[in-house]
């Protein structure tokens, strides 16, 4: 009895032992090698590839038609040229180029005879090298450069890069900009403006692009605009007659002195007289220096105040002028200044245009122009009578070389005698 009882827990053990051990399947192995075998199509994608494709080349210079606004004196404009392509840039109507000066002719030409039909656009042309990099190559560069200063003094650089498609040629580059604002600020910053309206070309060697002479002239006048000639004819200075002379007789050989010619005396003994004036007034301003009132508020440190013209015999006026240092700082005053303009108002009183008065003479309180703080500098500025409307008044800029662009100034009234 016992052994039979023992059999039969035997035999249920090993049932119960069968019926717990796990059957291996090899299902989840054969999708684990079904995930592996696509993970390398995700790897295989092209968007890096395409992402370079789409460059546009031209993100860093003009193609087709391009419109500048130039907005300070020194602009770098960037333009498209193909090999059989030419690029017109057009200038504004009261503005005109004096100087032109390309790079490497082999490079790029500027069209003289088309210079001179229009003297208010500039014709450039791509010369035999003026070739397009490979295709291979990632970056531009440019190829040829040409330099071109305004009458007004406004200088622009234009740098033109070679393309393949002609299509991308700048045909026509704008140039946008006011003269006045132009003159404005060169005035400010004491660099010559207003310049004379002979176009030269300057160039590094003859070459079968650039056949024609290497001056030329564009303007059949003196070299000088209109409205210039047309104000000095009104005002005349008294030392015009020496420069007309100066001129003539350049030409010829000068004639043995004599002791009785006395032709340039009254020029010396004007310009002499003229300068004791000077030199007079300022000595007066010196010596009472509480007889300026109405100071301007301080620019930069700068603050001005003027006494009223006063008249010589040589029909000149002469100006004295007071500029005060307001700051903690010396200051040196900017090359060119004190500068004398006729300013033009709208019935506003918004300035419209400005004019340069030419110093006859100027005396100066401190011959190394700075100004300690707190002290005082005077100038004595002699000059020729101005006739002014009723939107004109005289007007007195003074800057310091730290803020040369933003000058101090101070306007004379009309009814200042």
């Amino acid at each position: 009895m016992k052994s039979l009882l023992g059999l039969t827990v035997l035999v249920c053990a090993a049932v119960v032992a069968s019926a717990q051990q796990p059957t291996p399947s090899p299902a989840p192995i054969t999708r684990q090698r079904s995930w592996h075998a696509h993970r390398p199509m995700r790897r295989m994608t092209p968007a890096p590839v395409a992402a370079q494709a789409v460059k546009e080349p031209s993100s860093d210079f003009y193609v087709g038609e391009a419109r500048v606004d130039v907005n300070k004196d020194e602009t770098v404009v960037r333009l498209a040229m193909a090999q059989h392509g030419s690029v017109l840039i057009e200038l504004p109507a009261n503005d005109g180029p004096r100087y032109i000066i390309p790079g490497d002719p082999e490079m790029a030409t500027v069209d003289e005879k088309a210079l001179e039909r229009n003297k208010r656009a500039i014709v450039v042309r791509p010369g035999i090298l003026f070739v397009p990099p490979p295709p291979n190559r990632k970056s531009r560069t440019p190829a040829a450069t040409v330099t071109a200063q305004m009458r007004s003094g406004l200088v622009v650089t234009f740098l033109f890069y070679p393309v393949e498609d002609l299509a991308q040629n700048v045909h026509r580059c704008v140039l946008n900009y006011n003269r006045d604002e132009v003159v404005a600020r060169r005035r400010a910053a004491g660099l010559p403006v207003n310049l004379d309206t002979t176009t030269t070309i300057e160039s590094r060697g003859e070459t079968a692009q650039s056949s024609a002479s290497s001056s030329i002239s564009v303007e059949e006048t003196d070299g000088k605009k209109p409205a210039e000639k047309a104000l000095e004819n009104k005002y005349p200075a008294p030392t015009g007659e020496t420069g007309i002379k100066e001129k003539t007789e350049a030409a010829k050989p000068l004639p043995s002195p004599s002791p009785t010619t006395s032709v340039d005396a009254k020029p010396v003994e004007a310009h002499e007289q003229l300068s004791a004036a000077a030199i007079d007034a300022l000595a007066r301003a010196k010596k009472k220096p509480k007889q300026f009132k109405n100071w301007t508020k301080p620019i930069h440190a700068l603050a001005l105040s003027v006494l009223p013209a006063v008249g010589t015999k040589t029909e000149t006026q002469i100006l004295t002028l007071a500029v005060k240092n307001t700051g903690r700082e010396s200051l040196k005053i900017a090359p060119g200044s004190p500068d004398l303009l006729v300013e033009m108002q709208d019935d506003e009183g918004k300035p419209i245009n400005l004019q340069s008065v030419k110093k006859l003479h100027l005396e100066i309180s401190d011959a190394n122009a700075e100004i300690q703080p707190g002290k005082t500098m005077y100038y004595a500025i002699a000059f020729a009578a101005q006739v002014l409307g009723s939107h004109q008044q005289l007007k007195i800029t003074v800057a310091q070389t730290n803020a040369a662009d933003a000058p101090a100034s101070i306007a004379i009234a009309n009814g200042q005698k």
